[in-house]
């Protein structure tokens, strides 16, 4: 088989070059298309958010808005056939600059955007200079900067990407306007792997799309890029096995095998399952989070009335995930992660780790086996109401029995119980 040396990795085959096509971030592209039709767009831009999230795509598709010659003004959707569309989706033009601030930050780098900044663009609208992690650059490029973003020429834009705003001084960010991105959701991922696969061609099962999906982590070029991994692995068709076996993680089989096992306190099938977990060559700490995330989600399905909000899962696990809650409480819930999060560091310090993964499933066997404080409350409450069920019924036959005196105040009910219980006490 011949090599296809001009294969494109999926992150950048389909990153996006139209406001149109960005995933997730309606809010910004709304408001940057608003202020490219009303005129007002301002001289500087700070895009945040984390990785994968679109912060250089949006700087991208805004220079090339501004820039493209379809119209005689900038328009609210680059065309992307026009010369300067196409020179800045290639990175060609000489009017965008893109700079990447953690190799370009010292003072001397900034200076010689300053010392350019004068000079018109060559065949656009505007000189645009794109600062890729600005937070970057040092406190004296920062001061140089200063000046330049504060009063630039008219046919200047500075569009700038961080994932880490606390670094940026606040004279920058009191001079530009500010976008912050939104990772993405479960939902919103798996829709658009799942329309890529169709487009594509690519035969990936439903369950190995939430699978990527979750992998993303809230990065769409996160999650691309597994899914690039997870193609050349699988072959001609993936499954959410090849994900888990890819990525090094639990399948669900056994961990869903492992809560029956924890259910039921049969420390032997729970003991076959950590052994069936390591015989797969899975990661030990992998497993281990994968159980936190397992339990923390069955707490959050015993808590919350619309799970399917904030858990990232199909309808037909979110089925069996109820089931499984049903043999929890809460309060054992919380306790067994609170164990596995204690247990947790101890891997990455030790060879044992299957003594290690073998402790943990049995201490969660032995918080099952404890009795929880709601239950010794409910229990004390229980005992306590039959205590004075009881002792009101030997009040009663006392009485029944006792003879008639005149002198003595007839005491019954709750009041007889508080004068057996309290004696001595003045109660009419």
């Amino acid at each position: 088989m011949a090599e296809n040396n001009d294969y494109q990795v999926l992150a950048r085959r389909w990153r996006p070059q139209r406001f149109s096509e960005v995933v997730g971030q309606d809010h910004i592209v709304t408001t940057l298309q608003n202020a490219i039709s009303q005129g007002r767009v301002g001289q500087g831009y700070l895009f945040i958010g984390t990785r994968g999230t679109g912060k250089t795509t949006i700087a991208r598709i805004l220079a090339k808005a501004l820039n493209c010659l379809s119209d005689s003004k900038p328009v609210t959707e680059p065309c992307c056939q026009c010369a300067s569309c196409q020179a800045i989706k290639d990175g060609a033009s000489l009017d965008v600059i893109e700079i990447d601030g953690a190799s370009n930050r010292t003072i001397d780098n900034i200076r010689q955007i300053r010392d350019t900044v004068s000079i018109a663009p060559v065949s656009s609208r505007y000189k645009i200079y794109i600062i890729d992690e600005v937070h970057m650059l040092t406190k004296e490029a920062f001061n140089a900067l200063l000046k330049t973003l504060e009063e630039p020429p008219a046919h200047v834009k500075f569009f700038f990407a961080t994932t880490d705003p606390q670094k940026i001084p606040p004279t920058i960010l009191s001079r530009v306007q500010k976008f912050e991105l939104h990772r993405m959701d479960w939902n919103t991922l798996n829709s658009y792997l799942s329309m890529m696969a169709e487009k594509e061609g690519l035969k990936a099962s439903p369950a190995a799309i939430a699978a990527v999906a979750r992998a993303g982590n809230g990065s769409m070029r996160d999650a691309l890029s597994v899914f690039d991994q997870v193609l050349a692995w699988g072959g001609e068709e993936v499954t959410e096995k090849d994900v888990a076996s890819l990525l090094g993680l639990t399948d669900r089989e056994i961990i869903s095998e492992l809560n029956e096992a924890i259910v039921k306190t049969d420390c032997a099938a729970a003991l076959e399952c950590v052994a069936k977990v390591l015989e797969g060559g899975r990661d030990a700490e992998r497993f281990i989070l994968s159980l936190i995330q397992y339990f923390r989600d069955l707490a959050v399905m015993k808590i919350s009335n619309s799970p399917g909000k904030l858990l990232e899962e199909s309808p037909e696990y979110l089925d069996s995930l109820r089931k499984a809650a049903g043999g929890h409480t809460l309060s054992r819930l919380t306790q067994s992660i609170d164990e596995l999060l204690q247990i947790l560091p101890k891997l990455s310090s030790t060879e044992a780790k299957q003594t290690i993964l073998e402790l943990a499933v049995l201490k969660l066997i032995h918080i099952r086996s404890q009795i929880s404080p709601d239950e010794i409350f409910k229990r004390l409450q229980e005992l306590e109401q039959g205590s004075v069920i009881k002792e009101r019924e030997k009040i009663a036959e006392r009485q029944a029995a006792a003879p008639e005196n005149g002198n003595q105040p007839d005491l019954s009910g709750d009041l007889a119980l508080a004068k057996q219980l309290f004696p001595g006490s003045r109660l009419e």
